[in-house]
């Protein structure tokens, strides 16, 4: 299906693989997934959240199967670096737009926020489904701790929810989340940071210079891969597969002209049930379509249940790729310890 098997679907902006998809879009995807009854995550930030994720690229995880736009700001703020970004759905009506999806397929949600969902919008648009059963809400205070975590999990267990809800505050997510995926029953989680408390740009201007920064070393770095094309050597891929793991050596710019070879290559690989390590050593440089087309490939590993590391990096690319976050959602980095 080509939206989880189109490179060009994922939008690397401020270091985030947001997936480019607009509402009809979200519909189907979860729509199939839910009904494929396949563990599924689905995070969608906010703007605050994002002004947040600039300080620390952790916050954001890197296990999500779909990271959406679905704030206008952010959306806006990407297209002022040349990167367009589909939003599915504006942040603040999220819930409300998945209870209309469970509706329109008849799949039972399970909410767990610290709010309860806006039903009076759902029957005046006539989404009621049949049985208000379908909708199960469990109230937090926002906070989790760990009996939250337990609760939560033993109740999803018990219903065993096509979908399941959690609006939480960011601290909690970071910390929370990763045991609530582990346990959680085979369904589709999605995820939203509760930013009610952050909204007032006001209360982060202390932050608002880290992520325009991180805009202007992405226009920067185009600049620079231009120039650094034009004396690289010419670019290419080779593959060792008698050594563990398995190698891809990308040698020169990882640019579009490279991009279909670096696809073939890691589809082989994964047809084939390895997990190769990457050798990026004589990179010299990657364009923001060529760290998609890394992050899109990763994706593809870890659907399958692999996952490609990176063995050996440039420096010059090493640091333009932690600047701009895409590290953070690779195993085993160089110089990178576990984000949990």
């Amino acid at each position: 299906m080509e939206i989880y098997d189109n490179p060009d679907r994922i939008k690397l902006a401020f270091g985030i693989p947001f997936f480019n998809i607009d509402f009809n879009e979200l519909m189907h995807a979860v729509g199939e997934k839910a009904g494929a009854k396949e563990k599924t995550m689905i995070f969608a930030p906010s703007f605050p959240w994002l002004l947040d994720y600039a300080k620390a690229p952790h916050l954001c995880p890197d296990y999500a199967d779909f990271i959406l736009a679905t704030d206008s700001e952010l959306v806006n703020l990407a297209k002022k670096s040349d990167i367009k970004l589909k939003m599915p759905l504006e942040y603040f009506e999220l819930p409300e737009q998945i209870a209309r999806i469970c509706a329109h397929y008849g799949y039972s949600l399970l909410h767990i926020s610290e709010t309860a969902l806006k039903t009076d919008i759902l029957v005046r648009d006539g989404f009621v489904p049949l049985s208000w059963d379908l909708f199960t809400h469990f109230k937090t205070t926002g906070e989790l701790d760990d009996i939250d975590v337990q609760s939560i999990i033993g109740s999803a267990n018990n219903l065993r929810p096509d979908i399941v809800l959690i609006s939480a505050r960011p601290d909690s997510i970071c910390c929370c989340l990763p045991k609530i995926y582990e346990h959680m029953h085979d369904c589709v989680l999605i995820c939203i940071p509760q930013d009610v408390d952050k909204n007032r740009i006001a209360d982060k201007v202390d932050n608002i210079i880290t992520p325009l920064m991180l805009l202007r070393e992405e226009i920067d770095l185009l600049d620079e891969i231009k120039q650094t094309a034009s004396l690289a050597l010419q670019s290419s891929i080779r593959t060792d597969e008698t050594c563990i793991p398995a190698k891809i050596e990308i040698s020169g710019t990882l640019d579009a002209g490279l991009i279909p070879d670096l696809l073939r290559t890691g589809t082989r690989m994964l047809d084939r049930n390895f997990s190769p390590a990457l050798d990026l050593s004589n990179t010299h440089a990657a364009s923001v379509k060529g760290m998609e087309a890394l992050c899109f490939l990763g994706r593809k590993f870890h659907e399958a249940g692999k996952k490609i590391t990176i063995s050996k990096i440039s420096p010059a690319l090493s640091n333009n790729m932690h600047r701009s976050g895409a590290m953070y959602f690779f195993a085993d980095v160089p110089g990178i310890q576990s984000r949990f």
